[in-house]
């Protein structure tokens, strides 16, 4: 190994360790088309599915199916019918799809016990459990076409899901539901997906796009229904999101180690698609002076920031950013220059305690360090005294005293004895 790869290896794990930790004990459900299982990938997409559920993660993983049915009716000279994406299931179509999903759960199962049973990992009792999770219901008669034995979700049994994750097992759910009089429907795995992560109240819910996503970091609803045509993910989701959960993770199943770049760095590799704009990270205006004062009192009081008088944020309120919801400021951060023109000051971050825990400090620190950027410095200081680590663990470095800009050493309170923290930035 090089030195340089020896050096990434390192500053991921030093990344990784806080959301290591943020993870454990928290639901993901993870989504992945048939597609993908086919993909040579595959096995390795696994082996990281079973290093995050060794690091204590609840996972819940939902397949697709549709092109081993394909395969099947194909083999058999069976005609493939869709209407408006979806399958139109008959008998035959139906046996086709029970055929695929018993040999995918084999595949799937296979390849996650090795996983779980590599000397590297230590599994500690690790299993993998499929088996009847789900109740459907026939989807009926559209546009006079009768989609015979494809079906809804009617129900996931949330209890029993629990008891398996509870019980540290990984839960493996296929497209394919049971009705209480025996009838057995073949169901689109993203929307099995979506109940799932609705009824288990999950963390999070990924989809493994089979096709490269081409998409923002983050998209509204109305923002990803523009990209629809481009990924044969989209429409089987975007539906659902408009009714059913505020937010989806779309990852490309291409990306080497997508799903741990995801989960366990700050920046992360996917995109996210919200069902509406809840937040907004914007400039401050003097409009939101009282929201700033409300969030930061708390914080003065406890001798966290510095006393800032109204007076003084009003003179100074074009160096904030905040993030709103639902118009209320839930954090903020100030940029302010310094007499060294490379050398720019983060000051005043802070999170609204009942919004801790959502990353937005880090959303803040990235919008600060591009501003920085783009009004040409190189440096980004930051004085503190309760938050040294957190600042650290984003590549911070302790500096001294003299270290600092001629304006910045002249004010420096000896009494609060702050750490001096300089971050390069590239």
């Amino acid at each position: 190994m090089t030195t340089a790869q020896t050096c990434n290896s390192v500053s991921f794990f030093r990344e990784a360790a806080p959301y290591i930790r943020n993870h454990r004990g928290k639901t993901f459900v993870i989504a992945f088309a048939g597609e993908v299982i086919a993909a040579p990938q595959f096995p390795r997409i696994v082996q990281d599915l079973a290093i995050i559920s060794t690091l204590g993660a609840r996972l819940v993983l939902v397949h697709g199916t549709r092109p081993q049915i394909d395969e099947r009716l194909q083999n058999n000279n069976t005609p493939i019918r869709l209407h408006k994406g979806i399958r139109v299931t008959d008998t035959a179509t139906l046996l086709a799809a029970q055929e695929a999903i018993g040999f995918l759960r084999i595949r799937i199962e296979n390849l996650l016990t090795h996983a779980l049973n590599q000397p590297s990992l230590s599994s500690n009792g690790l299993g993998i459990v499929s088996g009847n999770f789900i109740t459907a219901r026939p989807l009926g008669i559209h546009d006079g076409i009768d989609y015979g034995y494809t079906g809804l979700v009617r129900k996931i049994n949330q209890n029993l899901l629990k008891q398996q994750l509870d019980a540290h097992n990984i839960v493996l759910l296929s497209p394919m539901g049971y009705s209480p009089t025996g009838e057995a429907y073949n169901l689109r795995y993203e929307q099995v997906a979506i109940a799932a992560a609705t009824t288990l109240k999950a963390d999070k819910l990924i989809f493994l796009s089979h096709q490269p996503l081409n998409l923002p970091h983050e998209l509204t609803l109305e923002e990803a229904q523009s990209h629809s045509s481009q990924n044969d993910l989209l429409p089987g989701i975007l539906e659902a999101i408009e009714t059913e959960v505020e937010r989806i993770h779309l990852l490309d199943a291409h990306t080497d180690g997508s799903l741990l770049l995801e989960l366990y760095t700050r920046d992360g590799v996917g995109s996210m698609i919200a069902a509406e704009q809840f937040e907004c990270l914007r400039t401050a205006t003097e409009e939101d002076i009282s929201g700033i004062m409300d969030l930061i009192r708390p914080l003065e009081n406890a001798g966290t920031l510095i006393k800032r008088s109204r007076e003084q944020l009003e003179l100074e309120i074009n160096n904030f950013h905040i993030i709103t919801r639902d118009r209320e400021v839930i954090a903020c951060v100030a940029l302010y220059e310094t007499d060294d023109p490379h050398v720019g000051e983060l000051a005043c971050l802070a999170v609204n305690p009942q919004y801790r825990g959502g990353n937005r400090g880090d959303k803040l620190l990235r919008h600060i360090v591009q501003l920085a950027q783009t009004n040409g410095k190189n440096r980004l200081l930051v004085l503190t005294t309760q938050t040294t680590d957190w600042f650290r663990e984003r590549g911070f470095e302790k500096g001294e005293i003299a270290d600092l800009p001629s304006n910045k050493k002249s004010l420096y309170n000896y009494q609060r004895n702050s750490q001096v923290l300089f971050k390069q930035l590239s």
